[in-house]
């Protein structure tokens, strides 16, 4: 079970349904907690009646508590000032927004919440980091619709696409432009509630009580009715040569497009115009109609939409006759589809009443194929691929969206009381009592963190690390989180003792049941470079072979490409560091049969990895680390006098320098510490300049030509008063046997 926050641009309670209610339905029935945001508004108030409501309904809403709708779902409606994403305006809608999530974590608890928004303009309103994951589903090209700050919702839609770790999109046109901006967009389509429409087929249903007193064949719409999206002149065409049809449109008249006029369409006789009905009584509506119509213009709002509607009409069985608009370009085969034109609307709408369409039976079959149920399913099982689903069941102390709640808390509080004293008395050298109390604390609270921690902390500073492991191993499964082991991995300094207890604390680390995999794998990362460091060949072995175990079950989870965890958390980086690392300790072993294999299975994962199908920030971290084994993958190809092996090695580096300088990558590359694009630049140059041709042998260069590309292995940068340990590396190499 996973808490969300649904950030929506439509209403709860509004009358027309769309994607964010019935998402926000489909997790709660799935068994996630929602907390559904009311819009915040996209677009500034127009002062109109309808707006003028809105703003008053807000305004009754916004100082309540979350309320509960249904069983897993609550609406929380924050106040701010719509369509303000500049100056104090910003700030103001900010403050409130936090204000009302931190009130709404307090009341539902929220722990490590998923973000799932429909508004392009979420980074001008939340910080994303705060979550565990973050989802941008777009649904249509909203920057397209009529009032709407155009280019500043589409500047804001591409930074918020290339923020997010995952974007959804619904038609093929939103999934052809986003794409690009994250390596996590999916197209799933549009869908419909298909159990609720399919109530239109139940023979007892009594007709609406305002159903018009007509005769002859009744064509229905029911949806916005909206000038910049319907073709309402093709429309009154239509309605003119058809007199003997009756058309009924139920929905708002104009709700997004005041600029919308119908009353020539509606002094018609044969058109009867209901307006909004609420969303239950819709089958009942689709009941009583022969065919369904969507008659959409075709321009750029349209051509980014896929009409939810669609499925809806398919659901309640009716024949739909419909523009073809992109979206719809595969579903002809359930439905009558034409150009936005009133003869051929009319030819269709014929054959349609003929019966000479689809069946009714390939209808209901396209809609039960079309379900948020089934949709959502498929959704988060992308995102558990992608790693971004948090772990089942969640640690009892799981971090709450707001951390202030942990820091205000009262254990959290007179634990940072007992360790003030506890420090007090280091300083007047009462060691002896100072273990005293913490012991007694901890068996007194035995799920406190801080002072879990700080157990920990001082058993590892006395060289206990079986006990110290086995703390670390409850406070992961007690919090979900280690920060003291993330310290211990990623930061030296925090290491107590020397390079040989680091390398026996590690090794007790490493060999954890219960830790996950993301750190035992840089346990056995760390201590194999320890070993290293120290010289310990048998600690150098059981390195080798740890990583190799590790390695086997990263490559064999099919996942492990495409993960969209940052950083550390990050499947594909644990690989490569693992591989890397293996690699130098099999140099420092001087296996070289054994570096040989480990660097021809290097090379087959780095033909495997797409720097473009993770997330960017970690994509851009690895390049110095993937660029250093390739770098070794190509010493061992030369070792091999294996020309063709060498150039498959330039040909991944080349590969990977230039994915490295995409435009995606920009943002990430300016800002980290380490010019990963130099480095990049640099090993190809010198690998380049030692290529030689597979028919001439005796052009292979010699050793000295790659001395520079093994130093940048060894080095974070080109060390050449350090090149002795190169030459060794390969003066010891060219003793070794033949491969």
């Amino acid at each position: 079970m996973a808490d969300i926050v649904l950030l929506a641009t439509a209403d709860w309670d509004h009358p027309l349904w769309t994607n964010k209610q019935h998402v926000a339905c489909a997790l709660a029935d799935l068994g996630h907690r929602v907390l559904y945001i009311d819009s915040l508004g996209v677009r500034g108030p127009r002062g109109d009646r309808a707006d003028t409501g809105r703003i008053l309904r807000r305004l009754s809403r916004g100082l309540r508590l979350p309320r509960s709708v249904r069983p897993g779902v609550w609406v929380y409606s924050p106040l701010v000032l719509p369509g303000k994403t500049r100056g104090l305006a910003v700030r103001l809608n900010r403050w409130s927004l936090y204000l009302g999530l931190l009130i709404a974590d307090v009341v539902l608890d929220l722990r490590r919440p998923l973000l799932w928004t429909f508004n392009p303009q979420t980074g001008e309103y939340l910080r994303l980091g705060k979550f565990h994951a973050t989802i941008y589903q777009c649904v249509d090209r909203i920057q397209a619709q009529p009032g709407m700050p155009g280019a500043e919702l589409e500047l804001a839609e591409r930074h918020l696409c290339s923020t997010v770790k995952v974007v959804f999109t619904t038609s093929p046109e939103l999934q052809h432009s986003l794409a690009p901006l994250n390596a996590g967009t999916h197209g799933f389509g549009n869908v419909a509630d298909a159990e609720h429409f399919r109530r239109a087929l139940d023979p007892g249903r009594p007709k609406p009580s305002d159903w018009p007193v007509i005769s002859g064949p009744v064509l229905i719409f029911i949806g916005a009715i909206d000038a910049y999206k319907l073709d309402l002149a093709m429309l009154e065409a239509l309605v003119r040569s058809s007199p003997h049809w009756n058309y009924v449109f139920i929905g708002p008249v104009g709700e997004t497009d005041p600029s919308t006029d119908i009353a020539s369409l509606d002094a018609l006789p044969n058109v009867h115009l209901l307006g909004p009905r609420s969303y239950a009584t819709l089958p009942a509506y689709l009941a009583q109609a022969d065919v369904a119509l969507l008659p959409l213009q075709l321009n750029d709002y349209t051509r980014h939409m896929y009409p939810m509607k669609f499925f809806e009409y398919l659901a309640a069985g009716c024949p739909v006759v419909a523009t073809a608009i992109p979206s719809l370009e595969d579903q002809g085969d359930v439905a009558l589809l034409c150009p936005p034109d009133a003869e051929a609307f009319a030819q269709a709408i014929s054959l349609a009443l003929s019966g000479a369409g689809p069946t009714l039976e390939q209808r209901l079959a396209r809609a039960e194929q079309h379900t948020y149920k089934s949709r959502t399913k498929a959704m988060l099982t992308c995102l558990e691929n992608h790693g971004l689903m948090p772990a089942v069941p969640q640690a009892p102390q799981a971090p709450p969206y707001n951390h202030i709640r942990s820091q205000w808390r009262r254990s959290s509080l007179a634990a940072q009381l007992r360790l003030l004293l506890l420090r007090g008395l280091d300083r007047l050298g009462q060691g002896r009592l100072v273990r005293t109390l913490l012991s007694r604390w901890v068996s007194a609270d035995p799920h406190n963190i801080p002072l879990l921690t700080e157990l920990t902390q001082r058993l590892l500073e006395a060289g206990d690390y079986a006990e110290g492991c086995r703390m670390i191993e409850r406070i992961w499964l007690e919090d979900g989180e280690a920060d003291i082991l993330h310290q211990l991995l990623f930061r030296r300094g925090s290491r107590p003792g020397s390079r040989f207890d680091q390398l026996l604390l590690f090794d007790v680390l490493a060999a954890s049941p219960v830790l996950p995999l993301h750190y035992s794998g840089y346990c056995w990362v760390v201590r194999t470079y320890r070993a290293i460091d120290a010289l310990d060949a048998p600690a150098m072995r059981r390195g080798v072979q740890g990583l190799g175990a590790i390695l086997a079950r990263l490559e064999a989870d099919p996942n492990t490409y495409r993960c969209l965890k940052p950083n550390r958390e990050n499947r594909a980086k644990l690989l490569i560091s693992s591989q890397l690392t293996r690699l130098r300790a099999l140099m420092a072993l001087e296996d070289w049969s054994g570096l040989d294999l480990a660097a021809r299975e290097l090379l087959d994962s780095a033909r495997r990895y797409d720097p473009f199908l993770i997330e960017r920030n970690t994509a851009t971290r690895m390049t110095r680390n993937i660029m250093r084994s390739l770098t070794v993958a190509a010493v061992m190809a030369w070792h091999r006098g294996d020309a063709c092996g060498f150039d498959a090695v330039l040909d991944q580096i080349r590969r990977l320098r230039e994915a490295c300088y995409a435009e995606r990558f920009d943002p990430i590359a300016n800002k980290t510490q380490e010019d990963h694009r130099g480095f990049s630049d640099a090993i190809l140059e010198i690998l380049s300049a030692c290529q030689w041709p597979a028919d001439q042998p005796e052009a292979r260069p010699d050793s000295e030509q790659l001395v520079d590309a093994l130093l940048l292995v060894y080095f974070p940068t080109l060390k050449r008063a350090r090149a002795e340990k190169a030459h060794d590396f390969f003066r010891a190499l060219a003793l070794a046997p033949a491969l």
